[in-house]
């Protein structure tokens, strides 16, 4: 077995440069389980396909397995599933896997050695047996252009059940990795190939850098007997550490809470349990669930004013992060539904939330109105996500406004933090909290003395790309503005006034 600080020291040792091409297997490489499964669980779902075919694709991998079945046979069990599909059915199919399930189970070690190999400049690609359509919503989060995948033949713009030959398995895995390095004019005499089977290794055997990663047992073995790199990724399903740290997270909230209402009451000073409770909840989260932070620039953070603190979200960990970088300093808002649950919507308070209904903007624009206060009056930053909910990616959602108003409203400043992989703690969609270490990198203050509410569109916009930027995405172009047209109406008929409106929204 080596380490993962080796392998990303061989990484750096590379030259720079796109001629090096990194290789990921998908399934049990990239994410954790197998795509084709949870395909098939949300086509049983939906009720396309019955329980007994369902069934009978777990008795063709055993087949598979005993030799009975080859990959092209196994492969077209898969396919005949989705015959008389269209395209368009079936990546809508393979988005919804992704959101519910793929997303989730993306390995942060395996983001970590794109990364690595992304600051070399290598080309990162895929070499999966799955069809392209179930890689596709993960390469677009990963930023992976390139694949070479098993395709499954259409007929009159719908699929026919069949699958190009060869499949994208064994020796045709080995013969479409050497098809797509021609054509990216790469090698894969120096290529790095990342696999969790022995039904890579012929493909594996030929790569400068063979990496088995979640070995199966034939792999390891083999790994072994030629000193390849090799270890196993945290597993991203539950365990009991899982289970136990995210039940002791709101245990804890509520055990501070109360502890911070003690102080509170022993000292006549609502700040001074207020500050108790954050430190000491906000320290026992890291311990219950592992999470490490590494922060950026945090001076940016600790030497302003209070302002409006925004952050792009990822994950319900992000809140945590957030208290974490504040403590006594935060005031903030949250869902309406926090204030549903007893003992938690005033620990929620008590901390310095204020639950807000999004869904309604004047009662969301009044429910802030004393976070003024907060910033102008208490000298507390007020956190918003102004994305507004957790994002299914990397990539920042839309922007809405309400944070922005508050800056103007306040005469404070914008503070962007970029959350870059709280993710890997917990994605949408996760119930538990997983270990990790989060990048947090605080961005220079944005000055709002010389903003105006007409032109606020493009000033989100602005922000919004510092985000893109920090997190590695190409900065977007501004939306261009409808033009405005002249209608023409009957004499008889008089033009209704427009009605006002407040475009402010949380």
């Amino acid at each position: 077995m080596s380490s993962l600080e080796e392998l990303y020291a061989e990484i750096a040792d590379t030259p720079e440069g796109p001629d090096t091409l990194a290789l990921f297997d998908f399934d049990g490489t990239l994410i954790a389980g197998y795509s084709s499964i949870f395909v098939l669980l949300e086509q049983l779902r939906r009720g396309d396909i019955s329980k007994t075919a369902f069934a009978n694709t777990f008795l063709s991998a055993l087949n598979h397995r005993l030799g009975l079945l080859d990959d092209q046979g196994l492969m077209e069990v898969g396919a005949s599933f989705i015959a008389g599909r269209s395209e368009e059915e079936f990546a809508e199919l393979c988005q919804a896997v992704f959101e519910k399930q793929l997303y989730k189970r993306i390995y942060p070690e395996a983001r970590a050695l794109i990364a690595a190999h992304r600051a070399k400049g290598h080309t990162v690609a895929i070499a999966s047996s799955a069809p392209r359509q179930a890689i596709a919503a993960t390469a677009a989060e990963l930023q992976i252009e390139h694949i070479a995948s098993s395709v499954y033949l259409l007929e009159n713009g719908v699929f026919n059940g069949k699958v190009s030959q060869p499949v994208c398995w064994g020796y045709g895995k080995r013969s479409a990795a050497e098809d797509l390095a021609e054509s990216l004019q790469c090698s894969l005499d120096n290529a790095f190939f990342y696999s969790d089977s022995d039904e890579d290794l012929p493909l594996l055997e030929v790569v400068g850098c063979p990496v088995a990663v979640n070995p199966n047992t034939g792999l390891r073995q083999r790994a072994e007997q030629q000193d390849w790199h090799c270890f196993d990724f945290a597993p991203r399903k539950w365990r009991l550490r899982e289970l136990g740290g995210t039940a002791g997270v709101y245990a804890s909230l509520v055990a501070t809470y109360l502890g911070g209402l003690g102080v509170a009451r022993l000292q006549g000073d609502r700040d001074k349990g207020r500050s108790f409770m954050l430190n000491a909840f906000t320290d026992s989260v890291s311990a219950l669930t592992g999470m490490k932070l590494k922060v950026v620039n945090e001076h940016y953070l600790n030497d302003s004013p209070a302002g409006v603190v925004i952050f792009n979200h990822q994950s319900t960990a992000d809140g945590f992060i957030i208290l974490k970088l504040l403590k006594e300093n935060y005031a903030g808002i949250g869902k309406r539904a926090f204030g549903r649950i007893p003992l938690l919507s005033d620990a929620y308070e008590f901390a310095g939330v204020i639950p807000i209904d999004r869904s309604d903007s004047a009662s969301a624009i009044n429910s802030m109105a004393p976070l003024v206060d907060a910033i102008k009056l208490e000298g507390r930053s007020v956190a918003i996500a102004p994305e507004g909910t957790r994002s299914q990616s990397r990539k920042p959602g839309p922007f809405k406004k309400g944070a922005f108003h508050l800056a103007l409203d306040a005469g404070a400043n914008i503070i962007p933090v970029v959350i870059h992989n709280s993710m890997d703690v917990q994605g949408k969609g996760d119930k538990f909290f997983h270990p990790a270490t989060v990048t947090v990198e605080i961005l220079p203050p944005v000055d709002t003395r010389r903003w105006q509410r007409d032109t606020l569109d493009r000033h989100i916009h602005d922000v919004r790309n510092l985000y893109l930027e920090a997190l590695g995405y190409p900065r977007e172009k501004p939306p261009r503005r409808p033009r405005k047209t002249a209608s023409i109406k009957s004499d008889s008929t008089p033009a209704k006034p427009a009605k006002a409106r407040n475009d402010k929204t949380a």
